[in-house]
C-alpha cells in the first residue's frame, strides 16, 4: 500500500528546503510589489487626461469670491478622490463660515485648503448647515412677484395645457378644467439673494398666507424651470422658478373674489421659503456639487484644455479610421498589448503553483501555505486601504465597498485553501479517490434532481 506520510529528513535536507522555501518567498514579494506597481501605474492613468502641472494648487482662494468653488471640479477631474474629498471640505467650511457670519480664512493657496480640509470632519459641516440654514431662508432670500408689472411669458412646461390655462395676473396662471373648477395655480416666482454667498436651491416650498386664515394657503412646490441649468442663486442676483399649486391643495374661493386677488391677499400677508439644505450624505456632496458649478473663466478653461487633450486630432482620427476598415482583422490600438498581460497573468499563475509546489515538496505543505497566504494577503491589504481612502459616499457606498472588501479579507483564506486542496490531489491517490467519489456522488444527485423534476 502506497503511503503519503512524510518521511523524516536529515537536517541538511530540511535546512536546504527552507533556504529555498526563504527564496521563493522573496521572489514572491518581488513579483507582488512589481504588479502593485503595475496596477499604480494603471490606477494614475486617467489623472494624466485631467489638467497638467502643478499650477493649478498655486491658485489662491480669495475670501468672499463666490467664483473660488469651481475649483473643486478642476480635483475631480485630475480623478484623485482623496485630493477632491479634502478641497470640498475646505470649501464647504469656508462657505459655512461665511453663512455663520465668523471670520473668514484668509487667502490662501488650493494645496493650503486642501491640507485643512484634511481637518474637517463631515460630521460638524452637517451639523453647522443644518443650524444656520433656517436662518438663511429667513433673512438671506427675499420672494419677489410683481401682480402689476409687466407680462411674464409662457413657461414651456405650461404650453401644453393650452386653452384651459388662464393667465389671471403678470406670472400667475390658473389651469381650470371644462366646467370651469381650477386644477391648479402657477407663480413665476423670483428669488433674491441677499448675501455674499452663492446659495444652492433647486427646489423648494413656497407658504404663502398665515396659519389658520380662511381660504388657507396652499403650499406651492417650486423648481427651476425647463432648460435652466444653474442650481445655486449667486449673491445679489434674482433666479425664477416655476411654482405650482395641484388640485385638492387649494380650497373654494369665496363669494365674489376672484384669483388674481386671493393671491395678492395671501402675498401681502407673507410669503416664506422652506426646504432642506441639498444633501445627500453626511459630507453635503450634493451641495458641492451645485456650488462648484459656478463659472470661472480659469477652471473652464483648464477644463477645455484637458477635454482637447484627451481626443485625438481630427486629422488623426480620418487615417485611423480608414487603416481599421482596411485591416479588420487586425487588433486596435487599446487591445495591441493586452495579450502579453494575459500572458504574464497565466505565468504568474503557473509559477505560484509550481513555488507551492516545490516548497511543499522540499520543505514542509505548513510553509508551502504560508508563503501563499503571505503572496495573497499583500496585494488584498493594498486594494482594501485603496479602496477605502476614496470618496465612495458619494456614489454607491457601502453597497459595493463592504462586499469587496469581505472578498478581499477572504481572498487569501480561501486562496491558500484551494492550492492545498489541488496539491492533495496531485500527490495523494487516497484524496484523489475521495475527490473522484464525491463527484460521482454529486454527479448523481444531479441527475436524480433532473429526473424527478422531468417526470414528477
Amino acid at each position: 500500500m502506497h503511503m503519503t506520510a512524510v518521511r523524516a529528513r536529515p537536517w541538511g535536507h530540511t535546512f536546504s528546503g527552507l533556504r529555498l522555501g526563504l527564496r521563493a518567498w522573496a521572489l514572491g514579494l518581488l513579483l507582488g510589489l512589481a504588479a502593485a506597481g503595475v496596477w499604480a501605474q494603471k490606477a494614475a492613468t486617467p489623472a494624466a487626461s485631467g489638467p497638467s502641472g502643478p499650477s493649478w494648487r498655486e491658485q489662491t482662494l480669495e475670501p468672499g469670491d463666490p467664483t473660488r468653488y469651481a475649483w473643486m471640479r478642476v480635483a475631480d477631474a485630475r480623478g484623485q478622490a482623496s485630493e477632491a474629498l479634502h478641497l470640498r471640505r475646505a470649501l464647504l467650511d469656508a462657505w459655512l463660515l461665511a453663512l455663520e457670519g465668523r471670520p473668514q480664512h484668509a487667502s490662501r493657496t488650493v494645496e493650503a485648503a486642501m491640507a485643512q480640509g484634511r481637518e474637517v470632519a463631515a460630521d460638524d459641516l452637517q451639523r453647522r448647515a443644518q443650524a444656520v440654514w433656517p436662518g438663511v431662508l429667513a433673512t438671506g432670500v427675499q420672494a419677489l412677484w410683481d401682480a402689476d408689472g409687466p407680462d411674464v411669458p409662457l413657461p414651456p412646461e405650461l404650453e401644453a395645457l393650452g386653452a384651459d390655462l388662464v393667465a389671471e395676473a403678470p406670472g400667475f396662471w390658473v389651469h381650470r378644467s371644462r366646467d370651469g373648477q381650477p386644477r391648479g395655480l402657477y407663480l413665476w416666482l423670483g428669488v433674491r439673494n441677499a448675501l455674499a454667498e452663492p446659495l444652492p436651491l433647486p427646489e423648494f416650498t413656497l407658504r404663502l398666507g398665515r396659519p389658520g386664515q380662511a381660504p388657507a394657503a396652499p403650499l406651492m412646490q417650486c423648481s427651476l424651470p425647463r432648460y435652466s441649468t444653474r442650481l445655486a442663486v449667486m449673491p445679489q442676483s434674482t433666479q425664477f422658478y416655476l411654482c405650482r399649486a395641484a388640485d385638492g391643495s387649494f380650497g373654494s374661493l369665496p363669494a365674489g373674489v376672484g384669483w388674481r386677488a386671493q393671491m395678492g391677499a395671501w402675498w401681502r400677508l407673507g410669503a416664506a421659503l422652506q426646504t432642506e439644505i441639498p444633501q445627500h450624505d453626511q459630507a453635503l456632496s450634493r451641495t458641492a456639487r451645485i456650488l462648484a458649478q459656478v463659472e470661472h473663466p480659469g477652471v473652464d478653461a483648464l477644463l477645455r484644455e484637458a477635454k482637447a487633450r484627451s481626443r485625438p486630432p481630427v486629422a488623426e482620427t480620418a487615417p485611423r479610421e480608414r487603416a481599421a476598415a482596411a485591416a479588420p482583422a487586425g487588433a486596435s490600438s487599446r487591445s495591441s498589448g493586452a495579450w502579453w498581460k494575459r500572458l504574464l497573468l497565466i505565468a504568474g499563475v503557473v509559477a505560484a503553483i509550481g513555488l507551492y509546489v516545490l516548497v511543499a515538496q522540499h520543505a514542509s505543505v505548513a510553509l508551502a501555505s504560508f508563503l501563499m497566504w503571505t503572496g495573497l494577503a499583500i496585494p488584498c491589504a493594498i486594494f482594501v486601504r485603496s479602496l477605502w481612502s476614496t470618496n465612495w459616499a458619494d456614489s454607491w457606498g457601502g453597497l459595493v465597498v463592504i462586499p469587496a472588501t469581505l472578498a478581499a479579507f477572504a481572498a487569501p483564506f480561501v486562496g491558500t485553501g484551494v492550492a492545498y486542496a489541488a496539491y492533495r490531489l496531485v500527490v495523494s491517490e487516497e484524496a484523489r479517490r475521495k475527490a473522484l467519489s464525491a463527484m460521482l456522488v454529486l454527479f448523481a444527485i444531479v441527475v436524480l434532481n433532473i429526473l424527478a423534476t422531468r417526470f414528477f
